[in-house]
This record gives structure tokens, C-alpha cells and sequence, in this order.
């Protein structure tokens, strides 16, 4: 399968073939890896590229695709064709975004308050789980008109924390 994926505003080319033993062999932009993608749960995946694995939660954020990983969220959308000069920059999606718990855990820190402008990428909270802690981060650029959450609070993997619109 061949397509053009876009990452994080970028556009890329992708080709995804099943390799001889029995993973995937990606073509990413001209450069090639194998890789084994594990299904750990529905929306959860872990992906070994060489001896580096990476795991992933991926969800819907409007109609688009989120990834997220431990370096923050990402949007994704894929296309049979380049995309026409014109269309919006994924990270510039319009309406609302739900930034939702990764995993369980306990709020540390809530950085933001309703009303305060923030860019994509900016932290929005702080999650402590397994013994680590994971900054949560704002899909796309707004303005917070929600904080569902406060420091101390225990979420499940999920939970909304807050709303960019």
C-alpha cells in the first residue's frame, strides 16, 4: 500500500508491505525499516523497529487522527494523492479538541486555566503513572474552554482533562 501521510503539518510519502518474516516492511519518506506492530489493546500499539520500541495510543480528534506517544501528541491524516497546496495544515484543525488521559494516573499539575491561549505542542498537565511523569499536550493552537481536572486528582485512561477549542 502506497499513500501520503500527514504528520504533524509535513507532508511524507508511506508504502507498507508485509515483510518475509512475518512483519512490516515501511517505506517512509525513501528510507525502508522493518517493524513489528503488536496490538497490546484496543487503540494501543507497540512497535519494535530494530532493536527501539515504541508505543503508541491512538485516538480520533475531530475527524482526524491523533497519535500519542511519550513525546506528545501528533496528528496524522492519510492520502491516496498529494494534497492540493491549498488545504489547511492538519495542525490547524477547526472546532473542538478533547485532550483525554493516555493512561491512568494521578494529576500532578495543571498548567493551564479556561481562557488562557495555548500553542499546539504546549504542555496542558502533568500525569503521574508508573512511577513516571508524562506531560500531557495541546493537540492543536486555542484557547482552553475547559479544565476537567485538578492537581491530586486520580483519571483513568481516557478521562478528559481539558477542551482547546
Amino acid at each position: 500500500m502506497r499513500c501520503f501521510v500527514s504528520l504533524d503539518d509535513a507532508e511524507h510519502e508511506l508504502s507498507v508491505e508485509p515483510s518475509e518474516n512475518g512483519g512490516l516492511r515501511l517505506t517512509f519518506d525513501g528510507c525502508c525499516f522493518e517493524a513489528s506492530v503488536l496490538n497490546v489493546a484496543p487503540g494501543e500499539y507497540s512497535v519494535l523497529v530494530g532493536d527501539r520500541s515504541f508505543d503508541f495510543v491512538i485516538g480520533r480528534t475531530g475527524g482526524e487522527l491523533t497519535v500519542f506517544s511519550r513525546q506528545g501528541p501528533s496528528r496524522v491524516a492519510f492520502f491516496t494523492g498529494r494534497r492540493a497546496p491549498s488545504a489547511a495544515p492538519v495542525g490547524q484543525a477547526a472546532g473542538r479538541a478533547e485532550v483525554k488521559a493516555m493512561m491512568p494516573g494521578r494529576v500532578l499539575e495543571v498548567t493551564v486555566k479556561v481562557g488562557d491561549q495555548v500553542g499546539r505542542g504546549q504542555g496542558i498537565a502533568v500525569i503521574e503513572a508508573m512511577k513516571m511523569e508524562n506531560e500531557v499536550k495541546s493537540p492543536k493552537a486555542g484557547t482552553i474552554a475547559q479544565v476537567r481536572v485538578a492537581a491530586g486528582q486520580t483519571v483513568e485512561k481516557g478521562d478528559i482533562l481539558a477542551v482547546v477549542e
